[in-house]
């Protein structure tokens, strides 16, 4: 019978902290990207005289939703996990944000960045 080494509760919770710091930069870099598309927007649409629509609005702010509503996701979905499947569940959600946020930037550059 093989005695398995598992980390104290305590360790592994420093280890899920760590390992949830190190992917928040990547996700507030992706939020950081979001805010600079908006500010940049705003900054052509006052350049031109004329504010942002609506539907602007709506798909620039939920670029900037996208990674927060994720990474809150996959911390609540992972916090009992041991650390690597920590990781591994906020990987998913590192990609998953980064499809949809580039999916969403594509959808506003072909229709309501044209208009």
């Amino acid at each position: 019978m093989s005695a398995e080494v598992v980390a104290p509760p305590r360790a592994r919770r420093g280890a899920r902290i760590g390992i949830a710091l190190a992917f928040l930069l990547a996700f507030l870099w992706q939020v950081y990207g979001a805010v600079s598309n908006l500010v940049v927007w705003l900054g052509f649409a006052g350049v031109l005289g004329s504010g942002l629509t609506a539907t602007a609005w709506v798909v620039l702010l939920l670029g900037i939703a996208i990674p927060v509503v994720a990474y809150a996701a996959a911390v609540v979905l992972g916090r009992t996990r041991r650390p690597l499947g920590f990781a591994l569940v906020l990987v998913l959600a590192l990609c998953a944000s980064e499809a949809l946020s580039l999916s969403q930037l594509a959808f506003f550059l072909s229709v309501v960045g044209a208009l």
